[in-house]
Order: C-alpha cells, then structure tokens, then sequence
C-alpha cells in the first residue's frame, strides 16, 4: 500500500477534484478522508475554500463559486453532450436503437426567464419493490438535499404499483402548488393524463427510468435499454460459441426498460442458429421469481440448459441460487447476465460464474434533478439525457466483440450489503441501509407509506 502520509498538496487537490467530478459536484468529506490523509485534506479543502474553488458545508465539499462561474458558460453543453454508452473498443452490435441518435433535440422551458425563488419539487415514484429502486429513490433524494437553498419544499410519493394512486398523486403534487415533478411512471393512460395536464399548467415534468412513447416531458432522464439487451446477450452467445440452450428471465412485462432489453437480446440469438430458446419467463425484477423461474426450468431442461440471460441481476441472482441448490457444483453453473445488484457479484464468485453485466444506473436520479433545476431556471434542456453505462465482467471473460470496463472481482463490494446497487453514484461509502439524508426545517415531506428496508 502507497504511504499516504507523504501524498503532496497538488496531489492532494487534484484528488478532490477529480473526486467532485465522479460525484456529480458534491462528495463526502468521509469519503475524500479515505482516499488522502486526513490532516493534509482539511488543509488542502481550506485553501481551495479560500480561493473559490469549493465549499464546504455539513460534512460535504462542492464546487465552490470561482469553479462555477469558470465552467457556467459551457456546463449546458458538456452536461448534455451525447455520452456514448458503451466504449469504443467493442463491438459491432454497441448501435442502441433509437437512442442517442441525430441532433439533440432540446425542449423548450415553460417558464421565462431565470427564477430566484426557492422551488416546491415534487416526486412521483410508481414503486419500492426492489432494491434498485430504493437507490433511485436515495440519489433524488441526495441531489435535492444538495440542492436545498433552492428548494421550498420537496415532497415524495411512492404509489405501490397503482397507476391510479400515481395519477392522483401527481393531481395532488401540482395542485398543491408544485413548481416541477420528477416522474417514475406507470405505463398508463391515467398517469399520462395526468402528466399532460400538470404540464398544461406550467409545471415542469422530468421522467426518469421510465418513459412514454409519444409523450413529450421536458425531459427524459434514463439509459440504453438497447444497449443493455444486445451487449448481454452478444456475450452470452459468443461466450457459448454460438451454441447451446438458453432461458431467458427479463424483468417485468408491462415496463418499457424490459421489453426493449429482450427485443434487443433476440434480435442478437436470432443471429445465431446453434441458440435454442428452451424458456423464457417474466420475473417483475423479483429475486423469489427468478429462483422460482429457474427451477422451473432446471427440473424441465436439466443440462440442456447452456446459458441464462438476465436483464437485471436483481432477479439473476434467484437463478444462481437456485442452480447451486439444484445440485450444480461450483464451475459447473451456466454463464450468467445482469448485475446491479452487490449480491449477483459475491454469488458470481462464490460459485465460478462466469458473468457479464451492464449495470442500469440509479444515478440517473441524481441527473433527473439536476435537469429538473436548470429547466427551472429558464434554460433550455435535453428532451433526452442518457446516463453513461459500465461493462462488468468476471475474470477472463473478454469475448471478441465484449470488452469489459472492470472486472466483477474489482467491482464487488465485500464489506456491505448484499442488496447493495452499485451504479449509485452515491459514493464509496455509500450502504442503503445506513443511508440518511438531512433538510433543514420542514422542507422535505415524504410519503409515510414507506417499506421497513427503506431507511433515508
């Protein structure tokens, strides 16, 4: 290990920097302390401090005053520029459908001019069925808690999968006077309705994860789909040889994400004549349906079974499960896909998985308000905002055309929970369970119909 005590002032600012730019502007002093040595980082953040360049407060650093007004003339155009979601080393099938494609189409602000005022923001949020959706939940709620010198009131509500309770949800955040909504939808005609009707009355809605064909929020704030399906499955098929019989557990069957995950993974097995579909089966994202799904199929394929593709790890990880309780030795259980999930990473060791992810990041929340914010403010905006993904793979498990960002044995996360998402872009030490978020006075007001795991 390097000796830290010797670490150099400039060395010690470019960390922080860099630092901030991994999180979005505002990083953990916690955080920074367990990258340098503490004394030189407090006295490095006081000269930054000094100069303009940060700020601290409660325990955090941001982007001080000087850094923002040097980078304020072209933050809107770094901040929206395309980000290809896959590198450019692999491979022929990284084109992602219709998204990303042609000139950025920018959506026109409903309110004029900048505003000075603190804002009342509301969230609609359809569910907290999974843990991936808790750490969206968690990374809304730290961009707000970042952002709460503009903020009046910030107000969330969790509909427990009812469109209906959403549609009236999203009625109540705009007649109680809701300046913008972020908005993880049903797909609904009611929760379109009422989508359509706040914007007819001048609040700003920014959808994140979840979209609407043909309806034109101020912003769309998600990720590849596309990508995610045909990397997946290109990997599996070529780590296969092209060969082999496969299951197929995609997440939930009335959600967009899930439905363009699988198109994209079959558009890729059609490709390949040696695949065999033997099964496919919806799993709502739940990892008690994925191990059921699996064992379904183990007792009806048995050793037929080549492969299992898995949009999400959230399931994935019942499946490995449930090949391991069925009698498949360690090195003997077929390759895998779909990570998120801390747990899919530990199983996939455990047992010599070998496994390719390509994790669906809860940051997007975190953008979702930060869009949100500069629509506010008069500027114009994306009408769609792709959040970067990562490439996981376990070790040696490079194909011709997957190349992997980071390998799942540097990925993983020993030391914390097992339903750990780990795209959060929360931090190093960021836990779900042990997350916590604070406003001052009574800013922020959220739904009291919460899950016991859910812990902000």
């Amino acid at each position: 290990m390097a000796d830290r005590s010797r670490t150099d002032g400039v060395s010690v600012a470019l960390a922080v920097l860099q630092a901030l730019g991994r999180s979005h502007g505002t990083v953990a002093l916690v955080d920074l302390a367990a990258m340098v040595p503490r004394s030189s980082l407090h006295r490095v953040v006081r000269t930054l401090e000094a100069a303009g360049i940060v700020t601290r407060r409660r325990g955090t650093v941001s982007v001080g005053p000087l850094a923002g007004r040097v980078i304020g003339a072209q933050a809107l155009r770094l901040r929206n520029a395309p980000v290809p979601p896959v590198p450019s080393r692999p491979c022929r099938l990284l084109e992602t459908g219709d998204e990303g494609k042609g000139p950025i189409a920018l959506s026109r602000p409903l309110r004029c001019g900048p505003q000075r005022r603190r804002f009342r923001i509301g969230f609609s949020n359809i569910s907290l069925d999974n843990p991936w959706r808790v750490t969206l939940v968690h990374c809304v709620e730290r961009a707000a808690a970042n952002l709460v010198d503009g903020i009046g009131e910030f107000i969330v509500r969790h509909a427990d999968n009812s469109a209906e309770r959403q549609a009236a949800d999203i009625a109540d955040l705009v007649d109680g006077g809701a300046d913008g909504l972020i908005v993880s939808a049903a797909a609904s005609p009611s929760v379109r309705a009422a989508i359509e009707q706040a914007m007819a009355r001048g609040v700003e809605v920014v959808m994140v994860d979840r979209g609407m064909r043909d309806l034109a929020p101020t912003s769309f704030v998600s990720t590849s789909d596309t990508a995610i399906g045909k990397i997946t499955a290109q990997w599996l098929a070529e780590t296969l040889g092209g060969t082999g019989g496969l299951i197929l557990l995609p997440g939930s069957e009335s959600t967009e994400p899930a439905q363009k995950r699988l198109a994209a993974a079959l558009a890729v097995f059609s490709t390949c004549p040696g695949i065999e579909i033997l099964d496919t089966a919806w799993t709502d994202w739940q990892r008690e349906l994925g191990h059921r799904r699996a064992v379904g199929a183990i007792e009806r394929f048995g050793r037929r079974i080549s492969g299992v593709w898995c949009d999400s790890g959230l399931q994935g990880v019942g499946s490995m499960q449930a090949f391991s309780q069925c009698g498949w030795r360690s090195g003997t259980i077929p390759p895998h896909t779909g990570g998120d999930l801390n747990l899919a990473y530990k199983l996939a060791i455990r047992h010599r998985i070998r496994l390719a992810a390509v994790d669906y990041p809860p940051a997007m929340g975190m953008r979702a308000v930060d869009v949100l914010f500069q629509a506010l403010h008069g500027r114009h905006v994306p009408s769609r905002v792709d959040v970067p993904l990562e490439i996981i793979l376990t070790r040696g498990g490079a194909t011709p055309s997957v190349v992997p960002h980071l390998r799942v044995e540097d990925h993983v996360r020993w030391d914390l929970p097992d339903d750990l998402v780990l795209a959060s872009g929360l931090g190093q030490a960021y836990s779900p369970r042990a997350f916590r978020i604070h406003y001052r006075g009574n800013v922020y007001n959220r739904s009291a119909a919460l899950p016991a795991r859910h812990t902000s």
